[in-house]
């Protein structure tokens, strides 16, 4: 596996980290380096690090370096870059465009890298953001987006369809070292709650090794933790109810502390301007942990309807996994499935927030809540509702 990297990278350091995480696409541990060379680009090459295959599919992710070894420096003054120019990665997504949004809206000069695609983002543009095309699996494409850009804010995630290493580990690794080349002066990064209790499942494994990747790289950076976004659950529970579709749910009690993506971008701007937030690990937790029966309880309140629930034990998604990983079509829906697994054992995704509050300036009482969120959405879908079947009648009447 050879995937190319700009140059101007960091010299072999002093500090080492290794992750490993489970992956299915081979049986041979990859190890990344940066180094420093003449040549125009950086290979990532494969390496065989004694007893660590064993038979088993283990990637190992080294990140290599210190703060004053890992990075280009400025060769010359060159033009200031100002504070307010971001780049964000990934601003189509759910928590991307509420990024966006709020950065236009706070005044930020606002540029958005997005992969090239046959419906281009034109509702970016209308917002009055630009909109660069680069492809986080394509390490070349990605310099020329960060040319007098002071942050990045990174929200990208593959695809469902996509293999969870490609984007989330090999495009970040390119997405930190071309950071560090062309001199980016803040780095935020989206990460999991709990991604460092959970190296059994691959995406959160490939978040902690990326967060200590960031970490050894010397970037200026904030870590973010997210729990779960509230937007994701009118899909999941709203929509089918209101259309009497099923609506799948496990029996495990797993508690999460579902936050508005519009708070959370509020508050990473809020953090971006405190330079007492530099180099810090937060987590952004909703007010309230919420397990699914109770999430679905209040849907049905708020829509005036039951829902049609099919629970899916925890030992099917178990037994699931493990058939699906003898096929090798269906390994990846094997790494969704052992994160799904997680969602829904016993544990709860949330935090205390009142130190953060405290550390941005934020009060408790201006972060929505997951009842005030749903009852919004549910007022305003059911009115439209009502409107539509008013006007059908209507047109009935006069036909």
């Amino acid at each position: 596996m050879a995937c190319k990297l700009p140059a101007q990278l960091a010299t072999p350091g002093k500090l080492h980290h290794h992750c490993q995480f489970t992956i299915t696409s081979a049986f041979i541990p990859l190890s990344w380096r940066r180094t420093l060379s003449p040549e125009p680009l950086l290979s990532l090459s494969t390496s065989f690090p004694s007893g660590k295959c064993n038979g088993k599919q283990l990637v190992t992710c080294s990140a290599i370096g210190t703060a004053e070894a890992t990075g280009a420096v400025n060769l010359g003054p060159g033009t200031p870059v100002r504070p307010t120019s971001i780049l964000v990665v990934g601003a189509t997504g759910t928590l991307g465009r509420q990024i966006v949004r709020r950065a236009l809206d706070e005044g930020y000069d606002v540029r958005c890298l997005v992969r090239p695609r046959p419906a281009p983002a034109d509702f970016l543009r209308d917002w009055g953001a630009t909109v660069v095309n680069a492809d986080l699996s394509k390490p070349e494409t990605i310099p020329a987006t960060m040319v007098g850009v002071h942050t990045v804010i990174d929200c990208a995630t593959g695809r469902p369809e996509e293999p969870i290493k490609t984007v989330d580990w090999e495009g970040k690794v390119a997405l930190i070292q071309c950071a560090k080349a062309m001199g980016i002066q803040k780095y935020v990064f989206y990460s999991i709650h709990n991604c460092d209790k959970h190296p059994e499942v691959p995406l959160m494994e490939i978040k902690y090794c990326t967060e200590k990747f960031l970490q050894d790289s010397g970037l200026p950076h904030v870590i973010i933790r997210l729990c779960g976004f509230m937007q994701g659950l009118i899909g999941q529970y709203a929509v089918p109810i209101l259309e009497e579709k099923s609506v799948w749910g496990t029996d495990a009690p797993t508690r999460i502390a579902y936050m508005d993506t519009q708070d959370i971008a509020r508050l990473t701007l809020v953090a971006l301007r405190n330079e007492k937030i530099n180099g810090k690990l937060l987590t952004f937790a909703g007010p309230r942990a919420w397990t699914t029966q109770e999430v679905i309880t209040l849907c049905e309140r708020l829509a005036g309807q039951d829902a049609n629930v099919t629970t899916v034990p925890v030992s099917v998604l178990r037994v699931t996994r493990q058939l699906t990983r003898l096929f090798e079509w269906t390994n990846d829906v094997a790494d969704r499935l052992a994160f799904s697994e997680v969602l829904s054992s016993d544990v709860v995704f949330s935090v205390p927030m009142n130190e953060t509050y405290s550390l941005l300036g934020v009060e408790q009482k201006d972060i929505v809540t997951l009842e005030k969120y749903l009852q919004d959405y549910f007022t305003n879908i059911l009115k439209k509702l009502k409107d539509l079947k008013a006007q059908s009648k209507q047109s009935d009447f006069y036909i």
